[in-house]
């Protein structure tokens, strides 16, 4: 005669708590990289409140580079050139995962070991003939060029996250629309879009993250003073301003504030974007 064995439900939630707490090893572990991460930040902060010279005002580095410097200006540009090629970025690889992984075409398999195959591709090595061939269709001090640029460089890998995160999606939805008399169309931007929320904010982030930190097109396409991005104007500073590093290290510091800004707004969505095509 077999028996059976209440076993207390208060233990097994004691149990099933333990399993899932982290080992305080791990949380020493990772609380002394995040620290130590946290020390070049810091460094630059701190540096950036000194006194430009011996007894003067705490913060006098952040007037002097926003009276020496059309700062404002600098950070105007790289808002327009990264948000502008986000937003494309966003757009084209959305279309071209959502078509990858819903619609069956013949050339498709081609067409996505095409877009594999860009990522092996070293931006470095295409910069000049971009850069002569962009310069012929007047793409210097212009910002359509860098635009191009970026969108172009991030499409490749956002086309890849974005496929995975449309094939993690059920089919039966985009079925179901279809049979209800939706266009391809109209799923696209009224079902999958919704559905692709974490996918897009993750595409974005890495594509601004990219366009914002850029220096080298940066270089190439605005040789106008008016047009430099943060990031050129930081770098112009200090060969203008050899004899004041802590100027430099401000203005470095002006520049780190934004992506750092958008990564801990966005960063719940990005880990989320980033792992839902492995755990669905």
């Amino acid at each position: 005669m077999s028996r059976t064995y209440d076993i207390p439900k208060t233990r097994l939630r004691l149990s099933r708590k333990s399993s899932t707490r982290t080992p305080f090893p791990v949380v020493t572990v990772v609380a002394v990289v995040a620290l130590v991460s946290l020390i070049p930040f810091a460094y630059l902060l701190v540096v950036s409140l000194l006194p430009v010279s011996p007894g003067g005002a705490v913060g006098g580095l952040w007037q002097e580079l926003f009276a020496s410097q059309s700062v404002a200006r600098y950070m105007a540009n790289s808002a327009i050139v990264s948000i502008s090629s986000t937003v494309l970025v966003i757009f084209l690889s959305c279309l071209a995962g959502f078509g990858f992984a819903k619609l069956s075409y013949r050339g498709s398999g081609i067409a996505y070991a095409l877009v594999v195959a860009a990522i092996s591709v070293p931006s470095v090595s295409i910069i000049l003939p971009n850069f002569l061939n962009l310069a012929r269709l007047g793409g210097i001090d212009s910002y359509w060029a860098p635009i191009v640029l970026y969108t172009v460089g991030s499409v490749p890998v956002a086309t890849i996250l974005t496929t995975s995160y449309f094939r993690s999606l059920p089919d039966e939805v985009v079925e179901s629309a279809v049979l209800d008399g939706a266009s391809y169309w109209r799923v696209f931007t009224s079902v999958m879009v919704p559905m692709a929320l974490p996918a897009m904010v993750t595409v974005g982030v890495l594509s601004f993250l990219g366009a914002w930190n850029d220096l080298l097109i940066g270089l190439l396409f605005f040789p106008d003073p008016a047009l430099r991005t943060i990031t050129v104007g930081v770098a112009a500073l200090e060969g203008a301003h050899v004899s004041s590093i802590n100027l430099a290290l401000t203005g470095s510091l002006l520049s780190a504030l934004p992506p750092l800004v958008v990564f801990v707004l966005f960063q719940r969505h990005l880990v989320s974007g980033i792992t839902a095509g492995a755990l669905r």
